[in-house]
């Protein structure tokens, strides 16, 4: 429905308050006393209105954004260092007043380290599976001999052969020849940082894991009834390498 005279009156005035607003439409709505209601409807059903207002609003912020420019120019003429800088960065680009590198000055892009797999996933399950099982076999074994094992102590261990496994499987990775304990990485800004490998730490926390595991199981405490003076877990490191089966 086409508006009365006095609401294209009230709309016009709306218009013109917005422009006098710098493109402030609350601000216009509120000069003029229009309910923010009943200036979003007018928006929603006039499209004459709504063009108007959008047409407002892009014409004071094409305004705002001269004065500031005009402004920011004012402080650069009067010699203002601050000023001057922001205007070299933001508009001066192209002569090389920018703090991004250029392509010339970018150094050689490093290497991206790659994401650090545990050993058990480099190796085939299959074949993952027969050490652990090999390695339980030798526990039992040893457990035994020592007149300690039970089968409760089954899925226990189970567990510590899983342990032992991977703790021998990082044992090779960290202690081979191209290991580099340090990792050296450099920073967009060319500073040089120093991390540990995370292979390092993951060794040392399944060491000690499985001398947890161990102790759970009776293999590193003395026992009492046992006539060897020999500490458990001393005993069974220097033999359990001897329990692997050579992988086809």
């Amino acid at each position: 429905m086409k508006p009365d005279k006095k609401q294209e009156d009230l709309m016009a005035q709306v218009i013109s308050a917005i422009i006098q607003s710098k493109g402030f439409k609350t601000v216009a709505c509120q000069a003029v006393g229009v309910n923010p209601r009943t200036f979003r409807y007018w928006m929603q059903n006039d499209e004459e209105f709504r063009k108007a207002v959008e047409d407002a609003v892009e014409f004071s912020r094409e305004y705002r954004d001269d004065l500031a420019e005009q402004k920011l120019f004012s402080l650069v003429e009067a010699g203002d260092t601050t000023a001057c800088i922001f205007y070299a960065k933001t508009r001066l680009k192209d002569r090389g007043y920018t703090d991004k590198r250029t392509p010339k000055e970018q150094p050689q892009a490093q290497e991206q380290p790659q994401a650090q797999q545990l050993p058990a996933e480099t190796i085939d399950p299959k074949v993952m599976k027969r050490k652990v099982e090999s390695k339980k076999q030798y526990i039992v074994k040893l457990l035994k001999q020592e007149g300690k094992y039970t089968t409760e102590l089954s899925m226990q261990v189970k567990i510590v052969a899983q342990l032992l496994v991977k703790t021998d499987l990082l044992a090779d990775e960290i202690f081979a020849s191209d290991h580099r304990s340090v990792n050296i990485e450099t920073s967009r800004e060319g500073d040089a940082r120093e991390s540990i490998s995370p292979k390092e730490k993951l060794y040392l926390d399944y060491l000690q894991q499985s001398q947890k595991a161990l102790r759970a199981l009776g293999m590193n405490t003395d026992s009492k009834a046992a006539k060897q003076a020999e500490n458990g877990l001393q005993k069974f490191l220097e033999q359990f390498g001897e329990g692997d089966v050579d992988e086809q």
